[in-house]
């Protein structure tokens, strides 16, 4: 009798999934629509999921891979793949990778960095212990806008939150200098330099400290510390 209720469960489930991404089947092979249709929102998909919230958010993501896989073959636009995120992180606001993967889409493939930046805002609000979603904006901000002050303001603050670990703290005290904060940035080189448990990280703090002092910010190895944390953030 368990077995048939939970498969009779299962039926109704994916029979409701299967109204709420309807819409998304739909549009999937008309190419470069510029008008919005109607995507259901978090709420609707949330109703018809009978509960099964992260299922329905795992089947919405699975079709937003594919949309976007659409895109990248030529086939249609991004018009709709806006909604597509904001129906899994309303429906699983836990759900790490949407948040970075959506940002990252909007603001380099669609042009739009201010609605990547409140993407990872949304994942902010909903996660504000997780140090990834600040340090994923600076990134945005140092690498798409150059805007070292912002990304600066953001690499800061990831590092202030649990489990950050020592490269939001890297970042942050290289962007302050390229932002020409070099107080704040000896300041955060300091921190590292008496905090840290690797020795070339003290050592290579201790050279910024004397390079930013000295006035000469500019040459030497002043990439490493970016170089660095951007292989360790490929783990992400």
């Amino acid at each position: 009798m368990r077995a048939l209720r939970s498969a009779a469960v299962g039926i109704v489930l994916v029979a409701a999934l299967g109204v709420a991404t309807s819409r998304v089947q739909a549009y999937r092979s008309r190419p470069y629509l510029y008008t919005n249709l109607y995507l259901p929102s978090g709420k609707f998909v949330e109703q018809t999921s009978l509960g099964y919230r992260e299922l329905a958010a795992d089947c919405i993501w699975f079709q937003a891979v594919q949309y976007y896989g659409g895109y990248a073959l030529q086939q249609h636009d991004l018009a709709y793949f806006n909604g597509l995120i904001d129906i899994v992180t309303d429906l699983d606001p836990h759900f790490q990778f949407p948040y970075i993967f959506g940002a990252v889409v909007m603001s380099q493939d669609m042009g739009d960095l201010e609605r990547g930046v409140e993407v990872l805002k949304k994942g902010m609000r909903a996660n504000p212990a997780d140090w990834n979603y600040p340090f994923e904006i600076g990134f945005l901000y140092y690498l798409v806008a150059k805007d070292a002050s912002r990304a600066a303001r953001y690499f800061e603050l990831s590092s202030r939150l649990p489990g950050s670990g020592e490269m939001p703290a890297r970042f942050a005290a290289f962007m302050h200098s390229r932002a020409g904060h070099e107080e704040t940035s000896i300041r955060m080189w300091e921190e590292i330099a008496r905090e840290s448990d690797q020795p070339y990280m003290r050592d290579m703090a201790k050279r910024y400290i004397e390079k930013l002092r000295a006035g000469d910010e500019s040459t030497g190895d002043t990439q490493q510390p970016a170089q660095e944390a951007r292989g360790d953030a490929d783990d992400i």
